[in-house]
């Protein structure tokens, strides 16, 4: 879908970007929020779904494989315990980018999970204080990225 910001980041990717990729999904880092303890990764689906309920039940295990995949590495790099995963399905859900996508966030404390709970909210005052530039530090969301991929490497994924 050409109007599809999801499907044009997929279509108009820069590879330093990209944590991991399999046949069907791919794996970015969110470049809006991060938690405190490190970069929040969202699991792409290549192929345009509108969201988790309409993933092919033949992607479900390669999802499955990312979603341990990425965890597991995001625990190692960041040396957390805590692992939210999450999914909106439609609007009423709180869906805003209507590609289905899976936040997987590193947490650490209370507040790792009400970024997790209330991103809007938590978005809130960086909307305000930075005018509407609210974009991470490029260099530091790949440094982020890149302790995640150093960590899949090192288990031969």
């Amino acid at each position: 879908m050409s109007e599809c910001k999801f499907c044009q980041l997929i279509n108009n990717r820069n590879d330093d970007e990209i944590v991991f990729e399999t046949d069907n999904f791919i794996v970015l880092t969110d470049k809006y929020r991060r938690t405190s303890v490190g970069a929040i990764c969202l699991i792409i689906p290549k192929n345009h779904f509108k969201n988790l309920l309409e993933i092919p039940k033949e992607n479900g295990n390669e999802l499955l494989e990312v979603i341990d995949i990425i965890s597991k590495s995001m625990q190692r790099a960041y040396n957390c315990n805590g692992i939210r995963i999450w999914t909106a399905v439609n609007k009423e859900a709180g869906q805003s980018i209507f590609h289905s996508h899976i936040h997987v966030l590193p947490c650490k404390s209370i507040i790792d999970r009400f970024i997790a709970l209330f991103p809007g909210i938590y978005d809130l005052p960086r909307k305000i204080f930075t005018l509407g530039n609210n974009k991470l530090d490029k260099k530091i969301n790949f440094e982020l990225a890149e302790k995640i991929r150093r960590e899949i490497d090192n288990k031969n994924v």
